[in-house]
């Protein structure tokens, strides 16, 4: 009898089931035994597959912005009301960072204090992250400045908003509640869209 041939390999699945491994333990808490278990290969086929475990990291930053983060900006870029927008936005990473279906907070936030300082690759891809978070963001800020609160610059409200982004991340890692998250998400609203 035949045996048929080997089940495919499945670079996307390989990509998210390590950025959970990472999203879970840090970087420095994954070992390469971690990896190999998650992705079910062997040591010489992940290298073969990925490189090394920061080339794999790298990677899932990619994997973990396209696949996760992508899907819910692009409703606010493309929002017709920003309050609107914005809320539904704050819903969406809500879901993330309580960490139902992923680990809690966010992948690149919960990352920042203590891998920055790992390797200069990771720390430029963390903060060209946060750069193209605030280019997007800034992007639509300016689409929508007749409802920006007119003291906030489009590039300050970008700003602000990538850093209540991460402080709500991490105090979901740390356990806060969705009223939590919802009411710092409340407060960022009544400081950045003009008043009623």
């Amino acid at each position: 009898m035949s045996r048929g041939r080997p089940k495919k390999f499945n670079n996307d699945q390989a990509l998210h089931d390590a950025m959970l491994v990472f999203w879970r333990n840090g970087y420095r808490g994954t070992a390469l035994d971690d990896l190999t278990a998650a992705l079910n290969i062997n040591k010489p086929s992940l290298y073969a597959a990925f490189g090394d475990k920061e080339e794999l990291f790298l990677r899932v930053i990619d994997h973990y912005r396209s696949h996760i983060l992508a899907p819910i900006s692009k409703p606010l870029a493309q929002c017709t009301n920003l309050k609107d927008g914005l809320r539904q936005y704050f819903r969406d990473i809500a879901k993330i960072v309580i960490g139902k279906e992923t680990p809690p907070g966010c992948l690149v936030a919960c990352m920042l204090a203590d891998e920055c300082c790992e390797s200069e690759l990771i720390k430029t891809k963390l903060a060209s992250a946060i750069s193209e978070s605030d280019q997007l963001f800034c992007r639509v800020f300016e689409k929508h400045i007749d409802e920006l609160n007119p003291q906030i610059t489009p590039e300050a409200a970008a700003v602000l908003l990538v850093s209540t982004l991460h402080g709500l991340s991490i105090r979901a890692r740390a356990g806060a509640s969705r009223e939590t998250i919802e009411s710092g998400a409340s407060a960022f609203l009544k400081v950045v869209l003009k008043p009623a």
